[in-house]
């Protein structure tokens, strides 16, 4: 790493814990509210606090507006795929198919850029496969399974967020990335506004809004800031193996909180596609 920077390390693991903790959170309190106004609720008050944070430190200009609404709109479109698909899915099996999109990077990349995909891509595209079909069969009930509308919706999720990476990659080098970052939660937010109007009408309780508040400032505001801090003294290479712990957390949290059971299938699955997230990333890493 950059000086070997462990504090910096640490900042990225502790967010990658905290994304992966939220999963069976917001499984939860989407019984109690749909995942349009839940979005909308959460980006919109992170948003605030972030474009409080940019207007602070002078780092908002007209040329961000454009690139930050295209961030938005895929930051949007793949959480709205996940919160709609974690309704038919339990939060590990979400956390883990999104965890994919480490290893779409490269593909995205080629196809955006033009970029050769590296032989480690292959490889790790045919374990994130494996474990694909681990997660989606249950070996209890046999081979001919079906993918739910959970699955594919949180696959539609991952090839969001793999865009999301490629171009926030282009973006950063030319715009001020915390003006990125508040301009595209802000977006997230009022892009999710008008679907919230078509949503089910549930009463605010203390549960949900203190769910949203929550998510709003730690998981989303405050784990942004701890993420670019911690970015500028590792390599982008670096920060996505760290990354690569989510879903692991995510799975740790739903079994101990959310009582999720540990079947073969899932532990199958999950390894794979974990391994198969390190593997796309190891030898940028050994290189660096």
């Amino acid at each position: 790493m950059k000086g070997t920077n462990w504090l910096a390390a640490a900042s990225i693991f502790a967010v990658a814990c905290a994304w992966g903790a939220t999963f069976p959170l917001i499984k939860d309190v989407l019984r109690s509210i749909a995942p349009e106004p839940f979005i909308a609720g959460r980006f919109l008050v992170a948003g605030i606090v972030l474009l409080a944070l940019a207007l602070f430190r002078r780092e908002i200009d007209r040329a961000v507006i454009s690139p930050s609404l295209l961030l938005g709109l895929l930051v949007f479109a793949g959480y709205w795929m996940q919160t709609r698909g974690m309704l038919f899915i339990t939060p590990s099996r979400s956390a883990f198919l999104t965890g994919i999109y480490v290893v779409m990077v490269p593909f995205a990349d080629r196809l955006l850029r033009g970029n050769r995909v590296p032989l480690q891509a292959w490889i790790a595209s045919l374990l994130a496969l494996l474990g694909t079909a681990a997660l989606i069969n249950d070996f209890n009930r046999g081979f001919d399974a079906r993918p739910t509308r959970g699955d594919l919706l949180t696959l539609g999720c991952a090839v969001c967020f793999a865009l999301h990476v490629v171009y926030t990659a282009d973006f950063t080098a030319r715009h001020s990335p915390i003006g990125l970052a508040a301009v595209q939660v802000m977006a997230v937010g009022l892009f999710a506004v008008p679907p919230s109007l078509f949503a089910p009408r549930t009463p605010m309780t203390p549960h949900v809004a203190a769910v949203i508040v929550a998510t709003a400032i730690v998981t989303t505001a405050i784990a942004f800031v701890a993420l670019m801090w911690g970015q500028a003294r590792v390599t982008a290479t670096e920060a996505a193996v760290i990354l690569s712990f989510e879903p692991v957390a995510a799975s740790v949290t739903s079994i101990l909180w959310y009582g999720e059971p540990i079947t073969r299938s899932f532990a199958i699955g999950g390894a794979l596609i974990l391994a198969a997230m390190l593997v796309s990333q190891l030898r940028s890493t050994l290189s660096s």
